[in-house]
């Protein structure tokens, strides 16, 4: 199935997702039951909002493609990190630079979201604690990230405000390791690449945190970013497609 959240000129509402209508749900589909209220929406006339604003947490998973390594040795294990919730942002919203950030640029990903409380599963049975799959922008400023004068931790170069983009839509019935990921900036393709390129999959992502983390319904499993990421400014836009969940277009505006 493919849900949306979304706004009509009114509060936030769900809905599932039927070719062009929109049919709206009782609350969010993340771990819970629901009902539809029998109103329904032009997809094209509403706003489509972030899918899920409110996470617990991200884990992102660093090197996790082979031609994203550019020299780095490659991992025995999953190497993941936080980024904050604060960096969420929806589908049009603007990525806002910081004026002091250096060189920053887009990653495109395919996100997990676990629908149930997840702690210490296994990898045959990981799958099965995921209630969908959206897309996500993990924007990074590779200054404060690893230059000269980086900071100790990656709070500000992967978690300032509106650095994490995710959207459209959030589908629950596809194959993770079977995603095409393609990542534009100012319609210029700069990274492409499919999932099952992936050194971890997601199903062993997400057993090997549970093992040392609880996972909560509506926490978000970044899966890693491919090959050499392209580079974003003010003035531009970018855009994240994924095939059989959608596409995340945002445009880059001076913070």
């Amino acid at each position: 199935m493919k849900f949306v959240r979304f706004s009509n000129g009114g509060d936030a509402a769900y809905g599932v997702v039927d070719g062009e209508t929109v049919k709206e749900i009782s609350n969010s589909p993340i771990g819970q039951d629901y009902s539809e209220t029998g109103a329904t929406h032009d997809l094209n006339e509403v706003k489509i909002l972030a899918p899920n604003p409110n996470p617990s947490k991200m884990l992102c998973l660093a090197l996790n493609y082979g031609s994203h390594l550019l020299g780095a040795d490659r991992p025995t294990r999953p190497q993941p990190f936080y980024k904050n919730t604060n960096a969420i942002i929806g589908p049009g919203d603007p990525i806002k630079l910081p004026p002091d950030a250096g060189l920053v640029v887009c990653e495109s990903e395919l996100i997990a979201i676990i629908g149930k409380e997840a702690s210490k599963v296994s990898e045959a049975d990981a799958l099965d604690y995921v209630f969908g799959y959206t897309a996500g922008n993990d924007v990074s400023a590779r200054e404060w990230q690893s230059g000269a004068d980086s900071d100790i931790q990656w709070w500000r170069a992967k978690s300032s405000d509106t650095f994490g983009p995710t959207g459209p839509f959030m589908v629950t019935d596809i194959d993770p390791q079977d995603v095409n990921i393609r990542g534009l900036v100012n319609g210029v393709e700069g990274q492409k690449c499919h999932s099952s390129e992936m050194i971890f999959t997601t199903a062993q992502a997400i057993s090997f945190l549970s093992e040392y983390v609880t996972l909560y319904p509506g926490d978000m499993i970044w899966t890693g970013t491919s090959g050499t990421t392209p580079p974003i400014n003010v003035g531009g836009d970018v855009t994240v497609e994924l095939d059989k969940i959608g596409v995340l277009h945002n445009p880059v505006i001076a913070g």
